[in-house]
């Protein structure tokens, strides 16, 4: 009798602690992205101009930021650099793809920003992003480490020409291999090289599926290498290049300070979001290691 008590016991303890268990795992799967960024949309503000007169009005559509449903481009941006919408005290980005140097330049002029040397080289970012970063460097070097930029000025803050050249930088190269090659015709190059650049950019990811890659080492897609002009996280302000990347402590040290890996690939970049690395799957990140190091990407998978 005393055994079967003590069997039933144990039973009850066992299932109790697989709920448990199984409970702690659905708290820690990431929630959709998509539904995250939309619920956060839908609590801001936008200011509506009818007959000369301004409203305030609550609520903004995903579509009117990034059209994922009816734009591919959009959809790609998205997915690849789309972590910046989680991002913490910033001015929330108005458009995942700015279309030129005068809509990047509103953005730019709309957002607070703060400047500081390092090491001889001007790097500005959104307030909140500088900030961290400041106290991030303190605490490396407190530890005998460093964070410094990686690239100079461009580690940081980035125009639209400057995202444009170094997209160009990946497109014409492979552009001319594929060329060359036989896998791609003179005739669609020439017509490529004429197009506007969102659609110049569609093209090149099309060739991309029939695996015609334009990264610099022609491996994986030109996304991994380069931003597409006018996506870049760099634009927002809220992007990083760090010349200490491959140092395990610098990246903790990063992620305490908010500061994470988010663009699958790109090793040297890091991205402000602002959080606790334990809130990052519920604003819709998932974890996925590249390269031994831990990237938060969007969990688009439902």
């Amino acid at each position: 009798m005393i055994q079967k008590l003590l069997k039933k016991d144990f039973l009850i303890i066992l299932a109790l602690s697989f709920t448990g268990f199984a409970a702690s795992v659905r708290a820690q799967q990431p929630v959709d992205f998509k539904q995250h960024v939309s619920e956060k949309l839908a609590k801001m503000q936008k200011i509506i101009t009818k007959n000369g007169k301004q409203t305030v009005v609550t609520g903004v559509k995903l579509s009117e930021v990034c059209d994922i449903e009816n734009d591919p481009l959009a959809e790609r941006v998205f997915a690849d650099y789309g972590a910046i919408f989680v991002s913490s005290d910033v001015l929330f980005p108005t458009k995942c793809l700015f279309r030129g140097e005068t809509e990047v330049l509103s953005y730019q002029i709309a957002a607070r920003t703060k400047s500081v040397d390092i090491g001889g080289v001007a790097v500005e970012l959104q307030e909140a992003a500088m900030n961290a970063l400041i106290e991030a460097r303190k605490e490396a070097a407190q530890k005998n480490l460093k964070i410094t930029p990686r690239g100079g000025s461009g580690a940081a803050k980035r125009s639209y020409e400057t995202t444009l050249r170094l997209w160009n930088s990946r497109f014409f190269p492979a552009l001319n291999y594929w060329v060359g090659k036989g896998k791609i015709s003179r005739r669609d190059a020439e017509a490529a090289k004429a197009m506007p650049i969102p659609q110049q950019v569609a093209q090149v990811l099309k060739w991309e599926e029939k695996s015609l890659w334009f990264s610099k080492d022609l491996s994986k897609s030109i996304l991994y290498s380069v931003a597409a002009p006018g996506a870049s996280q760099h634009i927002f302000m809220l992007a990083f290049d760090v010349e200490q990347f491959a140092n395990k402590q610098v990246r903790e040290i990063l992620a305490k300070h908010g500061w994470f890996q988010t663009v699958k690939s790109d090793l040297p970049h890091f991205t402000y979001l602002g959080l606790e690395k334990s809130e990052l799957s519920k604003h819709g990140l998932k974890s996925q290691f590249v390269g031994g190091q831990e990237f938060w990407i969007p969990n688009l998978d439902q």
